[in-house]
């Protein structure tokens, strides 16, 4: 080997050592520059923040419901590298969606640079961690903010256990039973953190052979109505509580009971 080449190879083998080096700085010190950097486990944080500055949003005449946040597995971060998806919605029942929807565009911190479709029916969002947040009017009465993560590293995450937790003492059964329900499912909890730090929840069950007006269960509770139709009966009870009664059929019911921010 010539002198000429032995220097070639010794530089080459160098920069490759002063690349290497500074790959490993990088990764330990720089921001993340792709969502593909930032694992599902942190990302989940930033999700549960947003949930929380949703939810804040709520005055007295909204009752929010969580839904407990979906973990998806499968989707492809590279070719030979599989990943998942984390999903929360919050759903909002308000007299007045469009209006509520717009509450929520100057709601958000300027960070989250909001877009309002010039219908004002959608939102978008960026919360940060390349989280997306996006908002829409689903019925005159109904509001969904669903906030993901993209495809992430999963790291073996398969639920939404990291998110904080609380001791839930809002009970859909105590509702179902002034309805009249037969039977009781086991109900479903959703959490996250409002920006206080004061936890949130959501319990939900399904009541069946629902024989009873949900307005008996509002003037039990002594709650002031919010929604009234046919489809949706929500009211708050108190200034920390809310139920929503869903119809799932003729004579079935879904109760959602939140602690409010």
């Amino acid at each position: 080997m010539t002198r000429r080449r032995r220097w070639v190879v010794g530089g080459l083998a160098a920069w490759a050592l002063v690349l290497g080096v500074l790959a490993v700085v990088s990764h330990r010190t720089d921001e993340p520059t792709v969502r593909e950097q930032r694992d599902l486990a942190a990302a989940l944080r930033v999700v549960d923040g947003a949930v929380g500055l949703s939810l804040a949003q709520a005055g007295a005449d909204v009752v929010p419901v969580l839904m407990p946040v979906t973990v998806e597995e499968g989707c492809r971060i590279t070719p030979f590298r599989a990943g998942a998806t984390a999903t929360s919605v919050v759903r909002f029942f308000t007299p007045d969606a469009a209006a509520f929807l717009g509450r929520l565009g100057t709601g958000y911190p300027p960070a989250y640079q909001v877009e309002v479709s010039t219908d004002g029916k959608a939102l978008r969002a960026d919360a940060g961690e390349f989280v997306a947040v996006r908002g829409k009017v689903i019925t005159p009465s109904e509001v969904q903010v669903t906030i993901t993560t993209g495809c992430r590293p999963s790291d073996g995450v398969v639920s939404a256990d990291l998110l904080p937790e609380t001791e839930q003492h809002a009970k859909p059964g105590e509702v179902l039973s002034v309805l009249g329900a037969a039977s009781v499912e086991e109900p479903r909890v959703a959490f996250a953190r409002c920006p206080s730090g004061r936890p949130a929840a959501t319990a939900s069950a399904v009541g069946y052979q629902v024989s009873v007006d949900p307005a008996v269960a509002r003037q039990h509770d002594q709650g002031v109505v919010v929604v009234d139709s046919a489809k949706v009966y929500a009211y708050r009870r108190g200034a920390n509580e809310a139920v929503v009664v869903l119809p799932t059929s003729d004579r079935d019911a879904r109760v959602y009971v939140t602690e409010l921010c």
